[in-house]
């Protein structure tokens, strides 16, 4: 086993954003587990793989919030070797299929089996009643290149069909672990003119609410403490906290900022409008947005704001803590240089935003 980054998690902890380098201890059922798994690494390559673990957590300190949630966070991986790499003939350890456009179909019996197979050889947080809430797979593989493919998210249900887990799979897996634990959606086009369904909500949900809006109006909008003018954002020329297009959907969907980890290129279009397929993706941070819901959820999960199990109480409890959050970690001051950062950027000439609407 490879276990990185221990002396932040042997003792668990959140930051007390009350306290300048306060700590917090939590109890250790309540530490997340990030598994990770080698996928078509060969038996001679088990010192690649370990590196790759190192690596993969190097990265993850980089990312705020990740770096100051650190201690909240056991991650470890578990050498466990392939036959062959991972490709269409499917006969790599986990049975995950890739070909030209990446990974392909991960909820075959075989892999599934697979899979809970390998949780079974790690002790692992079993938190949840049928979705483990404290585990998180990371999957890392290796196609007939020998590099990561173009990689996805989803949840994988046990052979028996009684638990489920969040597993992000292949490259990129920083962006895929935004959605295989904190629940974040793309927020790029996927498909050119497609319609959002979703509805919007008055009432914010710590576990359904997400990094994408399905309106404009500025008092639905669940970043709106973050708008142009708000009391953290008083830039009124800002183009943080509007709406930015996109989000899987091109229509009926917005994002919090231009540039994120969470977005990417597919139909995306350029800043001016003039052609599609531009990548859009920020690979050293998420949005202010996508940063909040990542420091709320990993908190909520952590016992850190009661034990309600309704999603709107939950967030009541994060919106006390909020300003001690924002403090901590400078919000406001971030949001200023990025503000500075945008306008000499330009951004604010873009084509593929609105400002909130209002009354």
């Amino acid at each position: 086993m490879v276990a990185a980054g221990r002396e932040n998690w042997e003792k668990p902890w959140v930051p007390d954003f009350k306290k300048p380098d306060g700590k917090i201890e939590i109890a250790v059922e309540a530490r997340i587990d990030v598994v990770i798994f080698p996928e078509g690494y060969l038996a001679a390559e088990r010192k690649d793989f370990e590196k790759d673990v190192q690596d993969w957590y190097a990265g993850f300190q980089k990312l705020t919030p990740w770096k100051q949630l650190r201690g909240a966070f056991r991650v470890r991986g578990l050498w466990l070797p392939s036959d062959a790499r991972a490709n269409a003939d499917r006969k790599s350890r986990f049975a995950v299929p890739v070909g030209a456009t990446g990974v392909g179909d991960v909820g075959t019996k075989e892999t599934r089996q697979a899979l809970f197979d390998a949780l079974g050889k790690i002790e692992h947080n079993k938190a949840g009643k049928q979705f483990m809430t404290n585990t998180v797979v990371v999957l890392l593989l290796k196609d007939d290149r020998g590099r990561n493919p173009s990689g996805l998210t989803r949840r994988v249900v046990s052979p028996d069909d009684k638990r489920s887990v969040g597993v992000a799979f292949a490259a990129y897996t920083h962006h895929e672990f935004g959605h295989a634990f904190a629940g974040l959606t793309d927020e790029y086009i996927l498909k050119a003119d497609q319609k959002s369904k979703a509805k919007p909500s008055a009432k914010i949900n710590l576990w359904t609410t997400g990094n994408i809006a399905a309106t404009k109006e500025l008092k639905l909008l669940p970043w709106a403490h973050l708008a142009p003018g708000s009391a953290i954002n008083p830039d009124k020329e800002s183009v943080v906290g509007v709406c930015w297009i996109g989000g899987v959907a091109e229509e009926g969907a917005w994002h919090c900022e231009a540039r994120c980890l969470m977005n990417g290129t597919h139909e995306n279009w350029d800043l001016a409008k003039t052609k599609r397929g531009v990548g859009l993706r920020d690979h050293d941070r998420f949005c202010v947005w996508c940063e909040e819901l990542c420091v709320a959820r990993t908190l909520g999960r952590t016992g850190r704001l009661g034990d309600s199990e309704e999603g709107e109480e939950l967030w009541k409890k994060w919106e006390e803590l909020r300003p001690a959050y924002q403090k901590m970690l400078d919000v406001a001051g971030r949001l200023k240089a990025q503000n500075e950062a945008n306008a000499k950027a330009k951004l604010a000439e873009a084509k593929i935003y609105e400002r909130p609407a209002t009354p």
